[in-house]
């Protein structure tokens, strides 16, 4: 504490009792005049803040220790998410991505299916005169094929190109990397490619835009794996509720509804002697127009049904293996999306 003033000095006026003048008011305790500094009291300010910025370090360290010894566990245990793209013209794969065909469990909506050319098998008709032979239908489609083909070039003609990769870089974000350590995907030598470990299903999406009318193609190879291995278009996709695939093998095809519960469907499969590549690339091909849905290989129309079970969603590009042991790998290339008036 200060010690108090001093008093005022005593100025003697005219002889008469003393008279005391008031003191000028001083700042601090410090005289007027004085070119004395008050005296410093307590620790300067910036200690002061180097010791708070001291104490929110210990604070923040001590609840960070904390957090780790009761959340540790769980944090080391919860899965590096698959990444995901955005943006225009990306692809992005859906959320829940299966390993391998859905696990059935009630029956999915039953199809509205009428066979109109005839296929290799021909719709899902019970009826045994309307099944024949794949040679006999394959041999029918051989002999349509030029006519096909100026239909299918008309509708080209008409048809508006949404979306195309060749797969010379991945411009279009594709997953690439290990997937559920059974699944690796790459890009490289101009084709997209699907390695497996063991026994799974991989869907790759265009995510940008649902199609109802539209042309589908892409080329594929089943690099390794033989008759282990298909590759298959994806249509009409939609999530929690279900999709069409049309699927290749090397002696065999098939095309079928997925629902999101059920067995899945089959409108039309057989063997496609004489038009599959066996070994080679094959391209795969769907139309869709309103309910009708044909699939070609090579060019070639394999069979045109009805079906208005799912109308309209995304399309995608998908491959199998059915070795548990793994040992399969399919390139895709070319994969092109038109939309029909």
């Amino acid at each position: 504490m200060d010690a108090p003033p001093a008093a005022a000095p005593t100025i003697p006026v005219g002889g008469g009792p003393t008279q005391v003048l008031p003191r000028e008011p001083t700042a601090f305790g410090v005289p007027p005049g004085s070119t004395a500094l008050p005296p410093k009291r307590g620790l300067p300010v910036w200690a002061i803040v180097l010791l708070a910025v001291g104490g929110l370090l210990v604070v923040g360290c001590l609840a960070l220790f904390g957090l780790v010894a009761v959340f540790g566990d769980q944090i080391s245990a919860t899965p590096t998410p698959r990444p995901t793209t955005t943006g225009s013209g990306g692809i992005v794969p859906p959320p829940l991505r299966p390993s391998s065909e859905p696990t059935p469990t009630t029956p999915p909506p039953t199809p509205t299916s009428v066979n109109t050319t005839g296929g290799i098998i021909g719709g899902i008709s019970a009826d045994a005169s309307v099944v024949r032979t794949a040679e006999a239908a394959t041999a029918q489609a051989l002999s349509a094929s030029a006519q096909v083909e100026a239909e299918v070039a008309a509708l080209l003609a008409s048809a508006k190109l949404i979306f195309s990769d060749a797969f010379d870089d991945n411009r279009n974000a594709w997953f690439t990397g290990v997937f559920e350590e059974i699944e690796t995907d790459k890009i490289e030598g101009g084709v997209f490619k699907v390695q497996w470990t063991a026994r799974g299903t991989s869907y790759e999406l265009y995510e940008v835009r649902k199609f109802t009318n539209f042309i589908a193609e892409v080329d594929c190879l089943v690099y390794q794996g033989g008759g282990d291995g298909s590759c298959s278009l994806v249509f009409d996709q939609e999530t929690d509720v279900g999709f069409y695939k049309y699927e290749v093998f090397d002696d065999y095809y098939r095309l079928f509804m997925v629902g999101s519960s059920g067995d899945p469907t089959m409108l039309s499969e057989g063997d496609p002697v004489g038009i599959v590549n066996a070994g080679g690339v094959n391209r795969l091909r769907v139309i869709r127009q309103g309910p009708q849905i044909r699939i070609f290989l090579n060019g070639t129309l394999l069979d045109t049904l009805n079906d208005s079970t799912y109308q309209g969603g995304k399309i995608g590009v998908s491959t199998n293996c059915y070795n548990e042991s793994g040992g399969v790998e399919v390139w895709f290339d070319n994969f092109s999306i038109w939309e029909l008036p």
